[in-house]
């Protein structure tokens, strides 16, 4: 039974998944900033500021962020910084990778079936769409999306 349940997941993931971004959280946007476009030839995409509402339900932090998108190629670095000195003076020991951008070819297939398989999923309204997250058993989170080569809904 294990086996067909595996199977069902191959078969709804006929394209190879992959990795398309990760999340990190910081104290100090400007100095992720300065490496990853300097040094390593990321490219500023965006930047704008996320609602407590969003920043809660990903990092347990009710405070506004500042969110900047980094891009190189099909990989992109999402960085959030708490916009609040009270968060600024405990984040040493929490900042680092959040999460990390799993790529489907079907997002909501995939999601139905991790339901089937009773995997907690949360849902984050943001805009006009959902934002999916699962977490692993070590507390990981991983963030499902659908593979920007497949559709331009992303």
């Amino acid at each position: 039974m294990k086996n067909s349940s595996n199977n069902k997941v191959a078969v709804m993931n006929r394209k190879s998944p992959k990795c398309d971004h990760i999340g990190i959280l910081t104290n100090n946007s400007k100095r992720l900033i300065d490496f990853y476009t300097k040094k390593m030839g990321f490219a500023k995409n965006k930047e704008n500021r996320l609602p407590k509402s969003i920043i809660k339900t990903i990092f347990d932090i009710p405070y506004d962020c500042k969110f900047i998108k980094l891009v190189s190629g099909d990989m992109m670095i999402e960085i959030f910084e708490p916009l609040s000195a009270h968060v600024h003076e405990r984040m040493n020991n929490i900042v680092g990778m959040n999460h990390w951008g799993y790529c489907v070819e079907d997002r909501e297939k995939f999601v139905q079936e991790l339901n089937r398989r009773e995997v907690d999923i949360t849902r984050i309204k943001r805009n006009e769409h959902i934002i999916y997250f699962v977490t692993d058993p070590d507390g990981n989170r991983i963030e499902i999306r659908d593979d920007k080569k497949k559709t331009s809904k992303s």
